[in-house]
This record gives structure tokens, sequence and C-alpha cells, in this order.
């Protein structure tokens, strides 16, 4: 799998180089912004999640922001180095049984800080191309900053997120 990424990008592979972990360093050095955009543009979301949670008795108010890319798991090694190249996030292997359905390797980045950091700054200077997808973009980082504001935590404010959020897919 390797051998046929670093053809691609045109890395020759030296004997010495034969490592998973060196080639994966090596491809990263390779990522620019614009191939960054062009994946996420094509194979990436912006997702959130607000819910009410009422387990514990009580209405707990909470807002969940991702932001991942999800490949076949044949083509998905790169996401290794778009996890390197932006130093946060995790890649999980997802198992896939049913008919005509392939496993997958996603991308993602949940935790607020990095959102805020790193992600959203990144596509800020960097905007992605697809009217549709930097249409999503925008609502995230409206959600994200209501978040940040604690705007979640009453019902009026979590329905709010609630419609921005069904809007970034339309």
């Amino acid at each position: 799998m390797y051998p046929k990424l670093l053809k691609w990008y045109n890395i020759p592979m030296s004997e010495k180089a034969s490592g998973a972990d060196n080639q994966q360093g090596r491809l990263s050095e390779k990522l620019t912004p614009d191939y960054v955009v062009g994946i996420v543009d094509g194979e990436g979301y912006f997702s959130v999640s607000a819910i009410v949670d009422r387990s514990q008795g009580y209405d707990n108010y909470n807002v969940r922001l991702v932001f991942g890319i999800k490949l076949n798991a044949e083509d998905g090694e790169i996401l290794h180095s778009i996890r390197d190249y932006f130093g946060c996030g995790t890649v999980r292997f997802r198992k896939d049984d049913r008919k005509n359905f392939c496993d997958c390797l996603e991308y993602q980045v949940r935790d607020t800080k990095s959102i805020t950091e790193i992600i959203i700054p990144f596509f800020q200077k960097y905007p992605l191309r697809f009217i549709k997808k930097r249409r999503a973009f925008l609502k995230f980082i409206e959600i994200t900053k209501m978040k940040e504001k604690k705007i979640h935590l009453n019902p009026k404010g979590l329905l709010e997120i609630q419609r921005l959020s069904r809007q970034m897919h339309l």
C-alpha cells in the first residue's frame, strides 16, 4: 500500500525507508494546504450534534463538534499524514460488513480547543472551494462561537444551534 502512495506523490522509496513510520513522516512533509483543502472538499465533513441528555435525571445540554475525513481503507493511509499535518485528531479503522460497502479509515478532530485553534483558522486562511462545503463550514464556525459563549446551555440556545446544524447540509 505505501509504495503506491509514494509513487502517487512522486517520492522515491529508498531501501532504508521501508518502515511505515518513516514513510508516513515523509508523506506528511509533502502535503500542501491546497491538497488538504481538496481532500476536505471531496471527502471531509463538519458535523454538529446538539442534544439534551436526561440520563442523569436532569437536563444536560450538550453540543459536540466534529471535523472529519472518511476514506476507503485502501486509500485511507493518507489520513495519518493529514493528522500529522494538523498535529491533532485521531485516525480510526471502521469495519463495515454490509453488502456492497467497504471498510474505511476515518480521521476526526473532536476537541473544541483543536477545532477553534487549528482547524477553523486553517480553513479561514485556506478557504474551501466547494460552495456547499464552505457554507457548512461557516455555519460550523457560527455554532462553535455560540458554544464558546455557552449559548447552548439553555433550551432556546440549544434549539438555535439545532436549527443552524440542520442548515449545514441543505
